[in-house]
């Protein structure tokens, strides 16, 4: 099914949309090589990908300044894939200045986390549930984004997920201002809080085995309560990628694991196998469904990923 942008929040005309289209069409082509993308997506370029770079283009030159837009979907629904290629289309198409950050790039360094596991709760020695994220560097990294004039430059973090930690800072990519749009990508970005009832009863064999008295449960929701939530309110927009199921992150989760295998042949395995990828992917369980719940009510725009790992439609909130 191939996916088209609402004609009622397209602005472009066919001429107009084939204009950026001679723009973009080979660096959109080398983007999608460069991420490893089987699907041929240029017969989307025209029909989702131009119109939806537009409407973001139409958003930044009416607020006249930095916008900061939240990219929210389960691990391996594409966030990072769509943040590049809005970003590829932004900039070649329509002269804006992007920056992409992930919320990964912000992870407390790994003796951080290690001594949360020790203080706090082992499981926040693993990577990923909110509390294993630096906030505050977030906050600060964001804002120094907006506030970023032209000509002036600055360094952003990158997490090296091969060694489990923070990248030494001389291979922090430089970014130049001004910038205009920020996508701030990441599995819980934008995520609320559960209701304190809810955190209660276990919902997988994790939290059942590992965090029988819900300690763990406990500080992620606190984090969303509090320092989260003022990270996410830096976030001028939200879109979140729907998958159809929970279940689908298991076989997306392990494609992802084999082109990062593909990309460096030097890089460990972190999963080395399905058992292990299961226990992994349930940290992230409970808030995922969460926000397949909750979210559709709550982002800017939801787009819906179907079974084959493709859009099939978008929805725009409700006025």
């Amino acid at each position: 099914m191939q996916t088209l942008w609402p004609i009622k929040n397209t602005r472009l005309s066919t001429e107009d949309i084939a204009a950026v289209n001679s723009k973009v069409n080979t660096a959109f082509k080398d983007v999608c090589k460069q991420q490893n993308i089987g699907n041929d997506l240029t017969p989307f370029l025209n029909t989702f990908y131009i119109p939806f770079a537009d409407w973001l283009h139409k958003k930044q030159t009416t607020a006249k300044q930095t916008l900061i837009i939240g990219i929210n979907g389960a691990q391996g629904s594409g966030k990072s894939t769509l943040a590049t290629l809005l970003a590829c289309i932004l900039e070649k198409g329509f002269a804006l200045n992007t920056v992409i950050l992930s919320i990964d790039d912000i992870y407390k360094t790994r003796q951080q986390r290690q001594i949360m596991a020790r203080q706090v709760q082992p499981l926040f020695e693993t990577r990923g549930a909110p509390g294993t994220h630096d906030t505050e560097l977030g906050i600060q990294l964001l804002s120094s984004f907006k506030h970023l004039k032209k000509g002036e430059t600055m360094t952003y973090p990158v997490f090296d997920k091969a060694k489990d930690d923070r990248a030494v800072q001389k291979d922090w990519p430089c970014c130049e201002g001004a910038i205009d749009i920020v996508f701030f990508e990441g599995w819980c970005v934008g995520a609320p809080a559960q209701k304190d009832s809810t955190i209660k009863n276990p919902i997988n064999a994790l939290e059942r085995d590992e965090d029988s008295s819900c300690i763990w449960r406990k500080h992620v929701n606190n984090h969303l309560k509090t320092d989260y939530k003022e990270l996410f309110t830096l976030l001028d927009y939200l879109i979140f990628l729907k998958i159809p199921s929970f279940d689908a992150i298991l076989k997306w989760r392990g494609l992802q694991e084999q082109k990062l295998i593909a990309k460096n042949q030097q890089e460990q395995h972190l999963m080395a196998s399905q058992k292990s990828l299961r226990r992994f992917i349930q940290h992230f369980e409970r808030l995922t469904r969460h926000q397949l719940d909750v979210l559709p009510d709550i982002a800017e725009l939801t787009i819906h990923i179907g079974n084959d790992h493709q859009a099939e439609r978008v929805l725009f909130k409700r006025s």
